[in-house]
C-alpha cells in the first residue's frame, strides 16, 4: 500500500464519526431550519431524558445547533448510533 492511500484511509477513518453525527443531526432536525427543538428532540430520541436536552444546549437558548448537538454526542451527554 501506497503512503497515499494509507493517508487516505486514515482521513476517511477519522471522518466517518463526523458524518454519523452530521447525518443523525439531519434526521433529528425534522423541519430542516438547522436546529433541534425539543419537540424535535422528543420525537428522535423518545428514551432521552429533558435534562439531556438541556445539558447539551450549551447557549441556554432552547434549541440545538449541529455543532451543540456533536459536542454532546462525543460528551456522552446524547447517545449515537454508533454506541
Amino acid at each position: 500500500m501506497t503512503k497515499t492511500t494509507l493517508a487516505a484511509g486514515f482521513a476517511l477513518t477519522l471522518a466517518l464519526p463526523a458524518t454519523a453525527q452530521a447525518a443523525e443531526f439531519t434526521s433529528a432536525d425534522a423541519d430542516g431550519d438547522g436546529y433541534v427543538t425539543m419537540s424535535e428532540f422528543q420525537d428522535a430520541m423518545p428514551d432521552a431524558p429533558v435534562e439531556a436536552f438541556m445539558e447539551a444546549d450549551a447557549d441556554a437558548d432552547g434549541v440545538l445547533s449541529e455543532e451543540e448537538f456533536a459536542a454532546a454526542q462525543d460528551a456522552g451527554v446524547l447517545s449515537s448510533s454508533e454506541g
